[in-house]
């Protein structure tokens, strides 16, 4: 009788067959934008090079840094596989939960006229009104 134990060094994520997707970016929870201050901050994020947001299936915000893994191999495998962090360990487990089975973001802005045209398609007010200009006296 085969055990789960027994396949589990069968079933490993794709990592070589998506060339290592999590390992292309650190992303971090952010709060759900509710505010002008909020999504001003948003559109601030997304004015930098190689910085998205993205909300996830949950509805739950990240800002996502696109920046390799410092041990990751031409080969899309971890030089460090033995001492790898915790996360590392677990992402894709259970097998089909990673990125190359799923995309994990409901919403995905590239940039930041992708989050303004999410926020005009959705009716929210999220510019900043212009102080009229003062003549010096």
């Amino acid at each position: 009788m085969t055990t789960h134990t027994d396949l589990s060094k069968y079933l490993v994520p794709p990592c070589t067959e998506c060339k290592a997707k999590c390992c292309r970016y650190v992303a971090v929870e952010i709060d759900r934008p509710t505010c002008k201050h909020d999504y001003d901050t948003v559109r601030w994020y997304l004015l930098h090079k190689n910085v998205q947001v993205y909300v996830d299936h949950g509805k739950d915000w990240y800002v996502e840094f696109a920046t390799d893994c410092e041990v990751l191999q031409p080969d899309y495998m971890c030089g460090d596989y033995e001492a790898r962090p915790q996360i590392c360990r677990e992402h894709g487990w259970p097998v089909g939960s990673c990125e190359f089975f799923e995309d994990p973001c409901r919403h995905y802005f590239k940039g930041v006229k992708d989050f303004e045209a999410y926020l005009e398609k959705k009716g929210i007010d999220w510019r900043w009104k212009r102080r009229p200009k003062t003549e010096a006296g």
